[in-house]
């Protein structure tokens, strides 16, 4: 890697831990178009399930007694019928065509949590529904978050149980999808010293995002994200576009 290309992915990896800690969700959302634009987007995505992993597993283990371990189970083996969907993906679209998915993923994703509305009833099968997509984006772009939020809206959950919860099925989809990578032997050595020297990052947004909630605002939090997810989608867009 070049210092540049490692520059881009420290800002990118500090940015979506920091955003991840606050909000509880969005780290690969981030951090995976950030990534492109220095990285390619296979090795992205394998970067940012293992950091992506490090920082839910910590929020997941943090929150235990908040987590609505009924729904974590739900979803999460909803995500496991996803995640060879994804695999086929990841193994067989090539770089632009990658980037191109992960654009429109992130204006969808834009559209969807930009909605205001809640829902005070739940749905099982919206649920399953966006288990297997999640699992689907989580071994495919690494960008899993979506689905999860739609769904959890509907149960009108206080902040601290969300983000307990859908950390939990991050750190489920995250352990099995890093595991498929593993055993495909598709971790390449590029990704693993992205991974290694962005450890020291990771735990520095980690702990800035821990400092942080307490102090800011909810909503505007959730603005900052939907802005940073804009410029994001739309580098990724140009990038799929004049490759």
């Amino acid at each position: 890697m070049t210092g540049s290309e490692i520059t881009v992915l420290l800002l990118a990896v500090g940015i979506a831990a920091v955003v991840q800690n606050i909000v509880g969700f969005g780290f690969a959302l981030l951090a995976v178009p950030l990534m492109v634009l220095a990285v390619d987007p296979h090795d992205a995505v394998i970067v940012a399930t293992f950091l992506g992993l490090g920082s839910s597993s910590y929020q997941a283990f943090n929150g235990r007694r908040d987590s609505q371990w009924h729904l974590v189970r739900r979803l999460s083996l909803s995500a496991l019928a996803g995640i060879p969907v994804g695999l086929l993906v990841f193994n067989h679209v090539n770089e632009r065509v990658l980037k191109g998915f992960l654009a429109v993923g992130i204006f969808l994703a834009i559209l969807l949590l930009s909605r205001n509305t809640m829902s005070s009833r739940s749905d099982a099968r919206l649920e399953i529904a966006a288990g297997v997509l999640s699992g689907a984006l989580s071994s495919s772009l690494s960008t899993n978050g979506p689905p999860l939020v739609v769904a959890l809206q509907g149960r009108g959950l206080p902040i601290a149980q969300f983000r307990a919860t859908i950390s939990a099925i991050f750190t489920v989809s995250g352990i099995v999808t890093l595991a498929s990578f593993l055993a495909m032997k598709k971790v390449t050595a590029d990704s693993m010293l992205g991974v290694l020297i962005s450890l020291p990052i990771l735990g520095l947004g980690i702990l800035l995002g821990q400092i942080l909630k307490p102090k800011l605002n909810e909503e505007n939090a959730r603005r900052f994200v939907l802005l940073l997810l804009g410029a994001a989608g739309t580098s990724a867009l140009i990038g799929s576009l004049i490759g």
